[in-house]
């Protein structure tokens, strides 16, 4: 569907985990928010009998941040159930999963609010034609006042607020139909797997505001913007495996069909204008496993039968251990995708944000990768992509004439030329008695033919480091368990995409670089049994480190904070 922004926090397919316990178990996770609310998690699995188990799960939350018009909430409910025969013949899996996640859309500060964070707790003093007073040392007269470091005060640029509801259906049964019982095997396994999954995506602005450029005529003072978009996926898949002594064959069909649809306005007039898409996709795939005394082979193969909304790939995986404490793996893929429907097909109450492109190019990515280890005293891990028709959406504005301090308006862009991406990561464990240093570097680059006026995509920060000394000790004849210590987190300044809130992309620009500002982080940890309460305060040196930290480059990165929370692990 797109909407990628809305997606960090979502429940997939692969995130639903299934449960077989010999007791009732219960999770519980809770942590405090910012300003108000929180975040509880609690999960309750019970096995009615040794075949049959169901788990019931909710995640709910809300959280007031510290700017205007940015409160964030969500219930996400999860229903699972595991069946097995007594004969270990037949069993079925089985989820519902209902995910609602609503936020007040602010679109990051205006540019005044961008200039009163930047400079709390100095500013200017100007004159009355707004130029600024110069002193005698030839130094600018400023005043000292932080009445802006309470972040209420400053204006967003929207006041909207946008939503994803989804439902979604997942059913697994499997039958063996051959069993070797010498080697407890399946010589040979069907499954049927059927999906059924519902989004939608809206997007309100009761002010219609101009940020995203004008609205279409049909939209008077009476008519608010109210953006609507809705998904419907459903895929039924046929599944053929065996384990022999060539190892794990898996052979699967697969039918999928898509509905994407999105709202008309009333008095809007269609003309030849649509505003539904129905797609539908066959694809077969083979994946293969084998397992050695050191070595582990995988092979993973899809084909997809048409090209529109293609996902083809091949894949190929090597890990092993030929000498004690060292570890290798070694993979490498090619994948041709197709962008997803946000790209493809969009409809809007703004002018700006209508489009159709029938004419985008598949994605082609190329990669390998190789990672080393050497106990946890070191992982190397060093990646290379090569990427075609890489898609993206990109900043129209003008940023010359002051366009893009105040408009938003995003373009579906398909790069021409190859991009090169290459990456090296270092992680490191060293432990000196009860004190741990843990470290991570990141060396990444980039390489594109960029020409004049075109826009360099896929930027990156050239380096990342995360770096944390902590302290582990059993204290109480050992009946409690503390970790305390400091986090300090630094990336390099780039070029980083802004988040719009109408699409729910992320968006690339070239106008306002963020990054080389420092984080540190202290943390408590303590654990009793089954249960453990901890402590994090967050970004502990903004007050006096420069207000330039920026998540993107319209909205702050959080002030300083602190969290609590509690994870309880109980049997009954």
């Amino acid at each position: 569907i797109g909407a990628r922004g809305k997606h960090f926090h979502y429940f997939e397919k692969e995130d639903i985990g299934y449960y077989n316990v010999p007791t009732p178990f219960t999770e519980i996770f809770a942590k405090s928010t910012f300003e108000q609310g929180q975040l509880l998690d609690v999960l309750v699995s019970i096995n009615l009998n040794p075949q049959y188990n169901f788990t019931i799960a909710h995640k709910g939350y809300k959280s007031l941040g510290k700017y205007l018009n940015n409160r964030s909430r969500g219930n996400q409910f999860r229903f699972i159930s595991n069946f097995k025969s007594k004969n270990q013949l037949s069993s079925w899996r089985f989820h519902f999963v209902s995910q609602n996640i609503f936020n007040q859309e602010n679109g990051g500060l205006d540019p005044d609010s961008i200039y009163f964070f930047e400079q709390a707790t100095n500013y200017f003093v100007l004159n009355a034609d707004g130029t600024q007073i110069e002193n005698e040392d030839g130094s600018f007269k400023m005043i000292e006042y932080d009445g802006y470091l309470d972040r209420s005060r400053l204006g967003p640029q929207l006041f909207s607020r946008g939503s994803l509801y989804s439902k979604r259906f997942f059913s697994d049964f499997e039958r063996i139909l051959l069993k070797n019982k010498k080697e407890k095997t399946n010589t040979l396994a069907i499954n049927y797997q059927f999906t059924h999954e519902y989004k939608k995506v809206e997007f309100i602005d009761e002010m219609n505001n101009k940020t995203f450029g004008d609205v279409l005529d049909f939209i008077n003072d009476d008519q608010k913007v109210s953006d609507l978009n809705r998904f419907i996926e459903q895929e039924n898949r046929l599944i053929l495996s065996s384990e022999s002594k060539i190892g794990g064959v898996k052979l699967s069909f697969s039918l999928t069909n898509w509905k994407n649809n999105f709202k008309i306005y009333d008095n809007q007039v269609a003309d030849n204008t649509f505003f539904e898409l129905n797609e539908n996709q066959s694809n077969l795939s083979f994946d293969w496993i084998k397992m050695f005394k050191k070595y582990t082979f995988e092979l993973n193969f899809n084909k997809s039968s048409k090209d529109s909304f293609k996902s083809d790939f091949i894949s190929l995986n090597i890990k092993g251990n030929p000498i004690k404490n060292v570890n290798f793996q070694i993979s490498s893929s090619i994948i041709e995708k197709s962008p997803n429907f946000n790209f493809k097909f969009y409809r809007s109450a703004y002018e700006s944000y209508n489009w159709f492109n029938d004419n985008l190019y598949n994605e082609k990515i190329s990669n390998i990768n190789l990672k080393l280890s050497y106990k946890e005293l070191f992982v190397v891990t060093a990646d290379y992509n090569k990427i075609d028709n890489y898609t993206f959406f990109r900043e129209n504005t003008n940023a010359l004439t002051g366009e893009t301090d105040t408009k938003r308006l995003a373009v579906v862009n398909q790069e021409d030329n190859k991009i090169n991406y290459y990456s090296l990561k270092l992680f490191s464990k060293v432990d000196f008695g009860k004190f741990s240093f843990i470290n991570t570097a990141r060396y990444q680059k980039k390489e594109q033919e960029v020409t004049l006026g075109d826009l360099s995509t896929l930027n990156v920060p050239e380096w990342v480091t995360r770096n944390t000394i902590m302290y582990s000790a059993d204290v109480f004849n050992k009946s409690l368990f503390i970790q305390t210590g400091i986090t300090f987190n630094y990336f390099t300044k780039y070029y980083a995409d802004y988040y719009n809130p109408l699409i729910s992309e992320f968006v690339t620009q070239n106008y306002k670089q963020i990054g080389e500002f420092p984080r540190f982080d202290f943390f408590f940890n303590a654990k009793i049994q089954q249960t453990r309460v901890f402590i994090k305060v967050e970004h502990l040196n903004s007050s006096f480190t420069g207000y330039d930290y920026y998540s993107d480059p319209f909205s702050p990165y959080r002030d300083m904070s602190v969290r609590l929370g509690l994870v309880w692990n109980f049997f009954s």
